[in-house]
């Protein structure tokens, strides 16, 4: 167990600013007994350092107007946490009693990478900044379940005959047993196809009044890469693609060939959650025809700055204005 994923989160729920992902992330941390002792230790830390509860613990014991020591209590900051896991746990019950299923949260950070071993012997591996929720009591009547935000590779095993179904915005990619790429970034998603046979739904939706939601069905053979976004109803299909042009990222290698500069900023934001300033246009439509390895944002800056003659200033942390190099 994190402890300090486990900090992290709870202070996000403290704030209110916990994504839907990162809040069952944090349920499941709480679930795990190891996570008792640090529990107390951040509860304890928060009394100590809220003002409001230091001046409740002053209180003489025989102030009995109720209103006083409910207010201490409401605002106090034990009190706002013990409500904190309240809900959560109360979260938790109710969304075992009503659909039955634990959902297991596997997150990268940003310039990470995981590989996971499914229950059912399937492997994933998550590329950076990406979250894969992955539905454990699997069965022949339900299928098996899986929604991911960001980019994954899947190299499905087969499972007499069970589908194995990836959820996106944008489409659910159902197969028995195969490998493929899943890039749902950038408001569309971008499937690749290494091996095997997949059915691609789209989640394409009726705006007439009253109409009904519908799915269009694609099937994709080896070597072929289909992007679709739901909100922009556009459907790209190509084909002849191999792993270094639709999934480079798995064989170790950043591939930029056939994207603009301004396109490859927005990738590494993605990868390494930076940020970047550009106002010269040309820069940002400059095409790219470069390949670098798959390493951490410091190696990759140096890269694309001696490639590309460019500058990277950083002017905060995690914050870059790119400018033309000195010649």
């Amino acid at each position: 167990m994190n402890n300090q994923r486990f900090n992290y989160l709870l202070e996000k729920y403290r704030k209110g600013s916990l994504s839907q992902a990162e809040y069952k992330e944090l349920i499941w941390i709480l679930g795990d007994h190891e996570i008792e002792k640090d529990l107390d230790e951040r509860l304890d830390f928060y009394w100590k350092n809220d003002p409001i509860s230091a001046e409740a613990e002053e209180m003489e014991l025989s102030d009995f107007r109720p209103a006083k020591r409910w207010r201490y209590l409401r605002l106090s900051g034990i009190a706002a946490s013990l409500l904190i896991l309240l809900g959560l746990f109360y979260y938790l019950w109710g969304t075992q009693a009503t659909w039955g299923q634990k959902e297991l949260v596997y997150k990268t950070g940003f310039g990470e990478r995981l590989e996971v071993k499914l229950d059912d012997g399937s492997v994933v591996t998550l590329n950076a900044n990406s979250t894969l929720r992955w539905t454990e009591d699997w069965s022949k009547a339900k299928g098996r379940q899986a929604a991911l935000e960001g980019e994954a590779f899947f190299k499905i095993k087969k499972q007499n005959g069970i589908p194995f179904t990836v959820h996106t915005n944008d489409v659910a990619v159902e197969v028995l047993g195969t490998s493929f790429n899943v890039d749902s970034r950038e408001e569309k998603t971008k499937v690749y196809l290494d091996e095997g046979r997949v059915n691609l739904k789209l989640n394409e939706t009726n705006n007439n009044p009253g109409g009904r939601n519908h799915l269009q069905e694609i099937i994709m053979s080896p070597g072929e890469q289909v992007s679709y976004s739901v909100r922009q109803k556009k459907i790209e299909k190509s084909e002849g693609q191999t792993m270094i042009t639709a999934a480079a990222w798995k064989v170790n290698v950043l591939n930029f060939k056939n994207m603009q500069f301004g396109e490859v900023l927005d990738l590494l934001r993605d990868i390494y959650g930076q940020s970047f300033e550009c106002t010269d246009q040309k820069l940002l439509r400059t095409p790219m025809y470069l390949g670098v390895p798959y390493s951490n944002w410091e190696a990759v800056r140096q890269a694309l700055e001696l490639s590309l003659n460019i500058q990277f200033e950083e002017t905060e942390p995690q914050h870059y204005v790119v400018k033309n190099g000195k010649n």
